[in-house]
């Protein structure tokens, strides 16, 4: 891995030489005004964004090593949270609803180094200067996550195309490298194409069958995006259970509109995590964040703070909402909903294996019942024909996403 100003990581012994500090301490050991005894805060201030360095982004951790982080291990594993930090922490902190963190506790010196990390996102930085006794800010854009392998960890993610859904422009819009798009799950890019219905994609590709047939195929990937194919096809689906046994071991596993039928008609132990409609409910506006937990109250701010929604809880979608979920049984999440005489469900996860304790759950499953990206298609000449700016609806999606790749903890 390529780290940003080469200088990453010092010792703990270091570390634990520089701070915290007292005010009054300088070098020479000369007590300044105010008196040595009392305490005075260093930190580092600023936001964190998606890798296009202008998406802030909610709960990513951000911290300072004791120690060198250590590689990350590619393939699937329990995503459940833990209270220690790859490297040890010296101080930690986490980006609020608009993205922002202040790092305290902070050992002044030069070239400070800082980890940012969300699931298995992670990008290692380091500061210039931190002064003692100061706030430390960083400007806009450079505490962002990784583009490509380069410039630090991404999770591998396989990319279902479908014809009624662009997903992966989602991904180049928040700034991932189309050199990280790839057409085989054993080549070193971090997102693989698998061509589902009427989906398109560079390169010859695999069809999904190769995906969703294969648990050891599946299992090399962190994440699953299955992208609308514009009608159930059941007939693609043959061995669903696969599906949810990658979930259940630590997969992720995202699905677009008529994905709906994995939880409604394929999998039994997902088919209590929602009530289902017998059709597509008409479209219900306003939609509305689900605020009742912690996390969607969260939402609610982000989406104000991010120009996707005007009006705090409302969310205007231009996508296609069609949605067969009436509402969600706990503790699946619901995230956006409508509550028009035709009560429905727009976005929804709930965490795997289904109806263990919480301590044993290990994955996630987020649907989107409708259209998530204005880009109808992924074309051949990917990313040529994605638009430019990311839609109210994209944006939505790149917090689930977001989301979707943290660690497992409760569910509320």
């Amino acid at each position: 891995m390529t780290t940003a100003r080469l200088v990453l990581v010092v010792s703990c012994t270091w570390l634990a030489a520089c701070g915290p500090n007292k005010r009054g301490e300088d070098d020479d050991g000369l007590p300044d005004a105010p008196p040595p005894d009392a305490p005075c805060l260093t930190s580092i201030s600023g936001k964190v964004f998606a890798p296009n360095g202008t998406l802030p982004l909610y709960n990513v951790t951000v911290y300072i090593p004791q120690n060198p982080p250590g590689p990350m291990m590619d393939g699937l594993s329990c995503g459940q949270c833990t209270t220690s930090l790859p490297g040890g922490s010296v101080t930690q902190t986490k980006s609020d609803a608009e993205g922002k963190f202040q790092l305290d506790n902070v050992p002044p010196g030069t070239d400070v180094p800082v980890v940012i990390t969300t699931g298995k996102w992670r990008r290692q930085l380091t500061v210039p200067f931190v002064g003692q006794c100061v706030d430390t800010p960083v400007m806009d854009g450079l505490f962002r996550l990784p583009k490509n392998r380069t410039e630090g960890d991404m999770p591998k993610i396989a990319m279902v195309t479908g014809g009624c859904d662009s997903l992966a422009c989602i991904f180049s819009k928040m700034g991932v490298d189309p050199s990280e798009f790839g057409t085989s799950s054993a080549a070193p890019q971090r997102i693989t194409w698998y061509n589902a219905d009427g989906g398109s994609s560079p390169g010859t590709n695999a069809a999904p069958t190769m995906l969703w047939n294969n648990l050891d195929e599946m299992k090399k990937f962190d994440m699953v995006i299955n992208s609308c194919e514009c009608s159930e096809m059941n007939t693609n689906k043959t061995a669903p259970d696969l599906l949810r046994q990658y979930a259940d071991l630590g997969g992720r596993v995202f699905g677009s509109h008529f994905h709906y039928t994995w939880s409604k008609n394929l999998v039994p132990q997902w088919q209590g995590t929602a009530v289902y409609n017998t059709a597509g409910a008409a479209n219900q506006m306003p939609v509305l964040v689900d605020t009742s937990h912690p996390d969607g109250q969260a939402f609610s701010k982000w989406l104000v703070s991010v120009g996707a929604s005007t009006s705090p809880g409302v969310l205007n979608l231009i996508g296609y909402p069609q949605p067969s979920e009436a509402a969600v049984n706990p503790p699946t999440t619901r995230w956006l909903y409508a509550s028009g005489t035709n009560p429905v469900t727009h976005y929804m996860s709930f965490k795997t294996p289904v109806g263990v304790p919480m301590d044993q759950q290990c994955g996630k499953v987020v649907h989107a019942d409708l259209h998530v990206s204005e880009d109808s298609t992924v074309s051949a000449s990917f990313p040529t024909g994605c638009s430019a700016q990311l839609s109210p609806d994209e944006k939505a999606l790149v917090f689930l996403l977001f989301d979707l790749g943290s660690c497992v903890d409760i569910i509320f």
